[in-house]
């Protein structure tokens, strides 16, 4: 605690957090790791990495939540809600809307990652 009484911010080392091959119907040489989250105190939102190998794909679903997708590295094709198709490079980022339907696949020769952040419900505690 500091001296006004509040709790210090958490830290979690990279090396800390498992990496976990996503096995549920659609996937496709994907990986992914939870970085925040509520086991790790954090009630606002999730943040999530995920690693997405050639021919890799992430399969098209919505959420019920909104989601802020940054491509950290490689490039992906991305499918919007209308399902127009739009190449991403590294920086880019899509706000995708809750109940829009979506999905990401790597069509080229090298890994790509994203980092994906999933909003909670108004009223939340903040992280």
């Amino acid at each position: 605690m500091d001296l006004a009484g509040s709790v210090m911010a958490n830290i979690f080392l990279a090396k800390s957090v498992r990496t976990k091959r996503e096995m549920d119907a659609g996937y496709k040489n994907t990986t992914s790791r939870i970085i925040a989250g509520p086991a790790q105190g954090c009630n606002s939102c999730t943040v999530r990495v995920l690693t997405i190998r050639p021919e890799g794909r992430v399969p098209r679903r919505e959420y019920d939540s909104q989601r802020i997708i940054t491509l950290l590295r490689g490039e992906l094709m991305f499918m919007d809600g209308d399902g127009s198709m739009h190449m991403l490079g590294e920086g880019d980022t899509v706000i995708v809307n809750p109940h829009e339907r979506y999905h990401f696949q790597n069509d080229s020769s090298k890994n790509a990652r994203i980092m994906i952040i999933e909003t909670r419900a108004i009223g939340a505690t903040h992280c």
